[in-house]
């Protein structure tokens, strides 16, 4: 800082005197240098995205492929994120949570299998499934130039609620240490929010979105064993009790369907080949 001063002439009972003003001045020197320096420390505070520590992105050789495919969906195993033969819908899906095809908006291709990749991605043992999603964010980001935004759309879904009969689940305080549930398709063993089990249920019923609305806050436990519905492409009828019916008779709950606006993530743009590891 430095000062400045001048002089000014005032009347004062009559009588004109000098009075001398003086202003602290910060040079342009100065305040440049202030500025760049709030600036570093602002960029210093931001924090940087989460990323694995080591992960490989590859597109698979579907010459190499024979008439079935087997595809890995995304695995977690320890710290470790895999996918196999896998396409980018679904890497998407387990990046940001999304439990059905439904609610995926973007170009036909990120759906197609003409466009399956292999991904193995690692981060330190005991990272959280929220980290791992973060981190499975920038890795789509990095990679694929992926860009989503997320918006509403009118659409048919069904309502996970309580079934007249009132709900035959049990409420749980917290999960008991060492406690290990199953989440397989056709049968759940484990212990949830409710939401938690509209999750995966759509995960297994891809057919329209199913969302919580059974009103029940906390911990339950769900035991729930159904038979799955046939895949695409096969002569299979299945057999045994369908979701709507398992859910009503072992759990107490309903599926109710319902149209109207479900949160959708919408893919703006996203690169077919991914970069080099």
């Amino acid at each position: 800082m430095i000062s400045e001063s001048e002089e000014v002439s005032k009347t004062v009972g009559g009588r004109q005197v000098r009075v001398h003003r003086s202003q602290s001045v910060m040079p342009h020197r100065v305040f440049a240098a202030l500025l760049a320096g709030a600036i570093a420390t602002m960029a210093g505070q931001a924090q940087p995205r989460p990323a694995f520590d080591v992960a490989s992105v590859k597109s698979v050789d579907l010459s190499t492929l024979g008439d079935s495919i087997n595809m890995n969906l995304g695995t977690v195993r320890n710290g470790e994120v895999t996918f196999g033969n896998a396409t980018l819908n679904d890497c998407v899906r387990f990046a940001y949570g999304i439990a059905s095809d439904a609610q995926i908006s973007g170009p036909d291709w990120i759906k197609s299998k003409k466009y399956l990749y292999n991904i193995d991605a690692k981060a330190a043992p005991g990272t959280s499934s929220a980290q791992l999603q973060a981190m499975m964010q920038t890795l789509l980001a990095e990679r694929f130039k992926v860009v989503t935004h997320r918006e509403q759309k009118e659409m048919s879904y069904f309502a996970l609620e309580p079934a007249k009969g009132g709900v035959k689940i049990q409420a749980v305080k917290e999960i008991p240490e060492g406690f290990r549930g199953k989440n397989w398709g056709g049968s759940i063993e484990n212990i949830m929010p409710m939401p938690k089990l509209a999750y995966l249920l759509s995960r297994f019923e891809t057919e329209r979105p199913i969302l919580d609305g059974t009103g029940l806050d906390g911990l339950y436990e769900v035991k729930l064993t159904w038979a799955l519905r046939p895949l695409e492409n096969t002569n299979s009828a299945g057999t045994g009790t369908s979701l709507f019916t398992a859910l009503e008779e072992q759990l107490g709950l309903r599926l109710d369907a319902r149209k109207g606006p479900v949160d959708v993530l919408v893919v703006d743009s996203a690169e077919k080949a991914p970069t080099q590891n």
